[in-house]
């Protein structure tokens, strides 16, 4: 069980991260700020005061939040309720041509959504995909993870990008404009 200081130092970071306030973090989000709990772990232990952080500590972190600010449907998947910020990605951003596949993931509640409108970037400037399903972590539980055909939406005129040097020379993450359904499978 957490000190009430350490209650709050938590949710404080969480709050932060979840809401992409910071500069830069190696997490994937998908169109609706959901991002897996055992990236988001191993990224707080990195994090100086945070490295003896457990699930069991994001748990009741998230359990006794009395603003309901954050929300984990208890499976492999959290986010912030509200505050969500999409990732500052602002003159940071060159276009690409994408690799042949890149990768979504999002919540399993969304797939029919997906699948009837494709990836749309609603909470952000674009929607965020991955070059391995692993960036993203694994499918399971509430993970739902898609197969984009990138290079066939490319040629199709859907523009991708990639961050530039020198905020990132090995992110795995793309950057796309919206992506019809007829370019994605469910995995």
């Amino acid at each position: 069980m957490l000190t009430s200081h350490e209650h709050t130092r938590l949710r404080k970071r969480l709050l932060s991260i979840l809401r992409q306030n910071s500069d830069y973090h190696q997490l994937y989000y998908d169109t609706y700020g959901y991002t897996p709990v055992g990236a988001l772990l191993g990224y707080l232990q990195t994090l100086k005061g945070m490295e003896t952080v457990t699930r069991a500590d994001i748990r009741e972190v998230v359990e006794n939040d009395p603003a309901r600010q954050l929300e984990w449907d208890q499976g492999v998947l959290i986010r912030a309720t509200h505050g969500f910020m999409p990732t500052k990605t602002k003159g940071r951003l060159a276009e690409v041509a994408p690799p042949k596949i890149l990768y979504y993931g999002t919540h399993r509640r969304l797939i029919h959504q997906v699948k009837a409108s494709g990836l749309l970037p609603i909470a952000s400037e674009y929607v965020q995909l991955a070059d391995t399903g692993e960036a993203i972590g694994a499918p399971g539980d509430t993970l739902s993870l898609f197969e984009v055909q990138a290079e066939a939406a490319y040629r199709a005129g859907v523009h991708f990008f990639r961050l530039c040097v020198p905020y990132s020379h090995s992110d795995p993450f793309y950057f796309s404009e919206a992506i019809p359904p007829d370019y994605l499978q469910l995995l």
